[in-house]
């Protein structure tokens, strides 16, 4: 609160979070929320990708690559309290509503690939059917690891996010997709939200 001048902030959506944005606004502090939002708070603006379409996108590109296969779906959640993810698990959920593929559901590893390897292990483990993962969150070394260690083919990968982790799958062919946002132009964008609060730009 001393001395900023304003906030960018990805952080879950929890009701302690959205009660420290607020006491951050009303001290005069703006806040912009970047990736996943905290809508039930007093932040100025929201600044990403828009997720629910983003996860349609994602259930688009992995029911036309299956195609004919009948194969289920891994979907792997960093943590259920982001919104940014479950905004891009509800859409993807509604573009392969009636696709008749079983989409099973992992969570809660926090992004850490040691937790996120051992869920992986034991969702493929109980459903020999999966054979394409849409990855919201992270963690896809430990994803790509899982389906090594037992031997399984993923067909189709679908994951977020054009950072180190995800070059390196891409080039090794084990992604098929990132669905990248630019960040460099939501960071000037969440900039002049801030600015603009100020009075020192116009409010877009």
């Amino acid at each position: 609160i001393k001395g900023s001048h304003g906030v960018i902030l990805k952080a879950q959506d929890e009701p302690e979070v959205a009660d420290a944005v607020n006491r951050l606004v009303a001290s005069g502090v703006p806040v912009v929320t970047y990736t996943t939002d905290v809508a039930n708070s007093d932040r100025c603006a929201y600044v990403g990708i828009d997720n629910h379409g983003a996860g349609q996108t994602a259930a688009f590109l992995v029911d036309q690559w299956l195609g004919q296969q009948p194969s289920a779906v891994l979907i792997t959640l960093s943590r259920t309290v982001f919104r940014g993810e479950g905004e891009r698990e509800v859409g993807f959920r509604s573009g392969l509503r009636g696709s008749g593929r079983q989409i099973v559901e992992v969570s809660d590893s926090d992004g850490i690939d040691a937790t996120n390897e051992r869920l992986v292990l034991d969702a493929l483990q109980r459903h020999p059917e999966i054979g394409a993962v849409y990855s919201p969150g992270g963690g896809n070394t430990a994803t790509v690891r899982a389906f090594e260690s037992l031997g399984r083919a993923c067909r189709v990968f679908v994951a977020h996010d054009l950072d180190a982790d995800n070059r390196a799958l891409l080039r090794a062919g084990k992604l098929s997709v990132v669905l990248h946002n630019d960040l460099r132009a939501d960071a000037r964008l969440a900039i002049r939200v801030i600015l603009a609060q100020h009075r020192a730009l116009p409010e877009e």
